[in-house]
């Protein structure tokens, strides 16, 4: 007999017990087993919908010419035949068995190459049916899916079988309907099942897994493990790929289910320590763990104890069992194994990397870890702790319209939310600048012509304030200027304001720089009036005299906007400080005194 290292007893006499405190672990495993684990409010739900799947796939394999003659019957399998299924009853192993004539002619040997594999020899089978007519359609089947030995080749069995299934689909129309609602199907080939995917109201999906149906007097067993089998009538060669897929490969999987379901009924607590570790499994995300691994290690222990062992309490099973499990997954230099139990010689690990081992051997010693704290002394951090090495949040979702997350798909975004969020100093959406602002209907009274809107070249000015727009009264829009990157050496200017009862000589007025309603919306800059480019240092261009000798006109700088006010239009201009000119009663411009500390007329002849 193999016998997998233990650890339990040397590592609870390390951590202490104290049987209050076990108490207190055992309510919150006990816990987290009723409202995480268990599924049973939805199971009636979701078994009702899958019953009416099985049934209409059934009878349509059932009339599909020779497969009808070959179907005969079907069995739950996996985690939900075993009653081992955790958290939401969404996925249905169903085992179709099948029976060709003559059944009991079939040879099966062990396959040397792979242990615990079978090949089938159907030589005696065709033989005896080669000249039967009502038995023409099989023997005509079996020569197109073995080869020249007459072995029975599990690549060809199943693409036959693929073809039915995708027939099957395409005349259901890819849905069922069920209680008056309609559920969309899709089919994928998975490893030896045929999967369906229901979606709709209850989401779940279906492994139609295909089996060759054989008596006990054709197993083939060690003496060993035959003891376990004795006294169950059947066992099933599962068409199960090689990796990688062989072509013209004759060796299925023996599977024993029968007698595995046999062995593990009656145990007490047995079956809540695996639902215990499926669902901590399922929790931190370690898809490697297979259910199929978790429960050969049970049926290994089964051989070990006696029936009294499954009677303890499921704290003690429970921690026992992840160090057994962690033993399986060490990479020592005598690297854990974890024997198929019908067959020893094939190690299930052996398919898995160190990484995969050394991601799941951290998560089950961390947990073991964990609960042999909490049974030596159960704080509110380790129940915490504990409570969420189980708890799955989808659960609390409800089995109707289930969220796909817990199935590794994407959301889509919300309406208002952004698929590429902006990188840092980079801003959203155009990457030119923010949307303007609507312009205001307003009058201004200017015996200007308007003309129609066209491109307005960007001014070259820094201007550090906004500039608002008035019709004489409040302020209406605020136009943010596009900030311009300044001259490397700018000449330190001084804003000027305009003086009461000063004449400027404006510019003619140019339709680009003009709205339907006569407002100029931006200055051509100092290069365009000029037409010449900006230097570094410039003089000051002589300022023309005014009508009024004491007035004087600031010369235009490179690079600068000229803040002439629109026609019409009064007290537009802010003063150097940023604030707008005082008004008088009537709300035109009075002259401003100069700052204190300036002289009079320097103020007034103050460069821009």
């Amino acid at each position: 007999m193999v016998q997998i290292a233990l650890g339990g007893d040397r590592r609870r006499k390390q951590f202490g017990s104290s049987s209050s405190m076990a108490n207190n672990l055992e309510n919150s495993i006990n816990q987290a087993n009723g409202k995480f684990v268990n599924f049973d409010q939805h199971r009636e739900k979701y078994t009702t919908h899958y019953n009416a799947l099985r049934d209409k796939v059934y009878s349509e394999w059932k009339g599909s010419g020779v497969l009808g003659k070959l179907v005969t019957g079907y069995t739950l399998g996996g985690g939900y035949g075993d009653n081992l299924k955790v958290s939401m009853p969404d996925e249905f192993d169903l085992v179709i068995h099948l029976t060709f004539p003559e059944n009991d002619k079939i040879i099966a040997r062990a396959d040397p190459r792979k242990p615990g594999n079978v090949i089938l020899d159907m030589s005696k089978v065709m033989e005896i049916i080669r000249n039967q007519e009502h038995n023409k359609a099989v023997f005509e089947l079996l020569q197109k899916i073995v080869n020249g030995k007459k072995q029975l080749l599990e690549d060809k069995l199943q693409s036959w079988l693929q073809g039915i299934m995708t027939q099957t689909l395409n005349k259901m129309d890819k849905q069922i309907e069920v209680g008056g609602e309609i559920s969309p199907l899709s089919y994928k080939k998975c490893g030896p099942a045929h999967t369906i995917f229901v979606k709709g109201r209850y989401e779940y999906s279906v492994d139609f897994v295909p089996a060759i149906k054989l008596s006990a007097a054709q197993v083939v067993l060690a003496p060993e493990q035959m003891k376990y089998f004795a006294g169950t009538p059947y066992w099933d060669a599962i068409p199960k790929p090689m990796k990688p897929a062989q072509n013209e490969n004759p060796s299925f999987r023996a599977s024993f289910y029968d007698a595995e379901r046999r062995l593990l009924h009656g145990k007490n607590n047995l079956k809540n320590a695996i639902r215990l570790l499926k669902q901590h499994r399922n929790v931190k995300n370690k898809a490697n763990l297979k259910s199929y691994y978790i429960k050969t290690l049970f049926l290994w222990e089964v051989t070990r104890q006696d029936a009294s062992y499954w009677q303890k309490s499921l704290t003690e099973i429970l921690i026992d069992m992840l160090s057994k499990l962690g033993e399986t997954l060490k990479l020592t230099s005598k690297k854990g194994k974890l024997p198929f139990f019908w067959d020893p010689k094939l190690d299930m690990f052996a398919e898995l990397t160190d990484p995969q081992r050394a991601d799941m051997f951290n998560c089950v010693t961390k947990a073991e870890y964990t609960f042999r704290r909490g049974d030596g002394n159960l704080t509110g951090d380790i129940e915490n702790n504990v409570q969420s090495s189980f708890s799955n949040k989808e659960k609390d979702k409800g089995a109707e319209n289930k969220s796909p997350n817990g199935n590794g798909q994407k959301t889509s975004p919300k309406p208002n939310q952004d698929c590429n969020p902006a990188k840092p100093n980079e801003q959203k959406g155009a990457a030119t600048s923010s949307p303007k602002p609507k312009e205001p209907k307003q009058t201004v009274e200017a015996k200007v012509q308007s003309t129609p809107n066209k491109a307005i070249p960007k001014p070259n000015a820094l201007e550090k304030k906004p500039v608002e727009i008035q019709t004489g009264s409040k302020p209406k829009t605020k136009v943010e200027p596009t900030p311009v990157k300044p001259n490397p050496k700018p000449a330190k200017v001084v804003t000027a304001p305009v003086q009461a009862g000063q004449a400027k000589q404006n510019p003619p007025v140019v339709a680009e720089n003009t709205n339907p309603n006569g407002i100029k919306e931006k200055e051509k800059s100092a290069e365009a009036q000029n037409g010449t480019k900006p230097k570094a240092k410039m003089e000051p261009t002589p300022v023309k005299p005014n009508p009024k000798p004491k007035a004087a006109t600031p010369p235009v700088q490179p690079n600068q906007s000229k803040q002439n006010p629109p026609v019409g239009v009064k007290n537009s201009i802010p003063n150097e400080y940023g604030a707008k000119p005082k008004t008088n009663g009537n709300g035109g411009s009075s002259p401003q005194p100069p700052p204190p500390g300036v002289k009079k007329d320097e103020w007034s002849c103050r460069l821009n």
